[in-house]
């Protein structure tokens, strides 16, 4: 059974809205950490062994 356009285009728009927050906010906060290293204000990662 082929699923109607109007239906595909709302499913779509909703994945692709979910995905571009998760991806916006991935990338803001990669971003913080990036420039928290920058100044010095945390430290790099310690590896427990």
């Amino acid at each position: 059974m082929a699923m109607p356009l109007e239906m595909a285009m709302l499913l779509t728009k909703t994945v692709w809205f979910a995905l571009s927050g998760w991806i916006l906010t991935c990338l803001s906060i990669a971003d913080e950490i990036a420039g928290s290293l920058r100044n010095r204000e945390v430290g790099p990662p310690l590896h427990l062994a």
